[in-house]
């Protein structure tokens, strides 16, 4: 097993256990550098302390003396009677003590004299400043010294007085043991606290992970309830809440997708089954010799062919539906709606002559932004709609017309029309009246689910309204051409709105009530 590095160690430690511990450490480096810093004044101010003492004795020494003395006739009475509170020596010529106040003095404790201290060193360079001594324990002591005479004529001699600096060792070892109390009371407190607001505020983050757990469990209504939105907590609750509205949305329109992509190839393999089943019908019997003349299997041959073409238009159909839904980029330019619909009808003339098919155009030419090959091919499925289901002989229009934003034209037959309540069904995939899927008279189902598409590629719009006097009248919004300096900018948001699938991607539409 690999060994792991302390920041992976870091990495699995509890955001609680951060955010304490980080507290604790802030805390006790702050309280290590505020002790350190003031212990580093305090020391220096007690010795200087010590040290001010000592200078105002190097002045007037009668203090540390005993009582009644002469400092002009020191006796050896003088200094032995001297206070316990100094260190206080008299001093030959040469620097030897002669006499001190240490006569019950543990000898540990007694200080000692630096050799050579003379009055002549005591006057160039002492001068009455205080200086460091230690005695035999290790103890410093700080001393002055002094030029002074004895009690006998021409005696002279230093004065050392000294201040014990082990009332600074205990001052300061008392600021170190309050300071260190209260420095430890403080961190306690601070984690204490710390743990406290963070398991608190972490309060919601624990119904975060109980609702994730939950929609885990397939419960995708559950939400997190948001207490305090102008959190850092409630900001992440928002955000998670939208975030699962937008999944439970997606959730619902991929269940949707699944449940029409299911229909629609069954629907499609029952399209297929049916010609297919009558092609092998055919084919048996002419393996079997039911076909007995030339008439019988020109028969079965043409109801063969018939078929093929049926399954051939089919294909072509659903080809053509999964070209549009893969949104390739549309070939867009400026169309004469009117060239378009008079060319429509003498196709129509053509594959129906007996019909009386008529265009009424736009006197202001009203032109539209499109592909033309895709206008033309809706402009055809709704005209081969129209001619298979109105009566033989009955008339069609298209009729164009300009708006202030869009361009449309309409597709008017007379015959027996969309019911209102099927009107938001025909353009579904497949999607016909009748149940009994006989489509003797009916096309693929895919034509006006191919014209829904195409329009909805454009960025327009298909309706389908009642004829006055009874049929179905299929309109058709389109774009209007912009100018020439916006066709290009337009075009490009077109191909956009086609690549980003905002126009219809499961192709809802098929056909009308008597649909194509």
């Amino acid at each position: 097993m690999a060994r792991r590095s302390p920041a992976q160690r870091w990495a699995d430690v509890s955001l609680r256990t951060k955010i304490t511990g980080v507290t604790v450490f802030i805390l006790s480096l702050g309280l290590i550098v505020a002790g350190v810093g003031t212990l580093s004044f305090l020391r220096p101010y007690l010795v200087q302390v010590v040290d001010s003492d000592l200078q105002s004795l190097s002045k007037d020494p009668t203090r540390a003396l005993a009582s009644g003395v002469n400092l002009r006739a020191l006796t050896p009475y003088d200094v032995q009677g001297a206070s316990s509170s100094y260190y206080v020596a008299m001093l030959d010529s040469t620097g030897k003590k002669r006499y001190d106040n240490a006569t019950d003095w543990p000898t540990e404790n007694v200080p000692r004299i630096p050799a050579g201290l003379t009055g002549a060193v005591v006057e160039t360079r002492v001068g009455g400043s205080t200086f460091t001594i230690t005695d035999a324990a290790g103890l410093e002591w700080r001393a002055t010294a002094l030029p002074i005479n004895g009690a006998e004529p021409g005696q002279t001699g230093t004065l050392l007085i000294a201040a014990s600096t082990a009332h600074t060792g205990q001052t300061t070892a008392q600021f170190i043991l309050i300071f260190g109390g209260f420095g430890i009371a403080v961190i306690l407190l601070g984690a204490a606290l710390t743990r406290i607001l963070v398991t608190t505020t972490f309060v919601p983050l624990a119904q975060v992970e109980r609702t994730a757990m939950e929609i885990s469990k397939g419960d995708f209504s559950k939400r997190i309830h948001v207490a305090h939105p102008h959190t850092e907590v409630g900001h992440l609750g928002e955000s998670l809440n939208v975030m699962l509205d937008h999944i439970d949305v997606a959730l619902a329109e991929r269940a949707q997708t699944i449940d029409k992509m299911r229909r629609f190839v069954g629907d499609a393999g029952h399209e297929l089954r049916t010609p297919l089943v009558s092609v092998r019908g055919y084919a048996e019997l002419y393996r079997m010799g039911a076909l007995q003349d030339e008439e019988q299997v020109g028969q079965a041959m043409g109801r063969i062919e018939k078929e093929a073409i049926r399954m051939t238009s089919l294909v072509e159909d659903l080809l053509s539906l999964a070209r549009l839904d893969e949104r390739r980029p549309l070939e867009l330019k400026t169309l004469d709606l009117n060239a378009l619909a008079a060319d429509a009808s003498f196709d129509a003339l053509a594959q129906a002559p007996d019909r009386t098919i008529s265009v009424v155009e736009d006197p202001s030419r009203p032109t539209v932004l499109g592909d033309e090959h895709k206008v033309r091919q809706l402009m055809t499925n709704l005209i081969g709609n129209a001619l298979r289901y109105s009566p033989e002989g009955s008339p069609i229009e298209i009729a164009v017309a300009s708006g202030p934003d869009s361009g449309h034209f309409e597709i008017i037959d007379h015959g027996e029309g969309v019911p209102e309540q099927l009107r938001t069904k025909i353009f579904d995939r497949f999607w016909r009246a009748d149940t009994s899927r006989n489509r003797e008279t009916g096309g693929s189902g895919l034509g006006l689910s191919i014209v829904q598409s195409i329009v909805d590629a454009h960025g327009g719009s298909v309706s389908v309204h009642e004829t006055e006097g009874g049929g179905a009248t299929f309109r058709v919004d389109l774009p209007v051409a912009p100018t020439t300096g916006s066709l290009e900018r337009t075009a490009d948001r077109s191909n956009e709105r086609a690549a980003d699938g905002s126009a219809n991607p499961s192709g809802t539409g098929t056909e009308p009530a008597a649909g194509a």
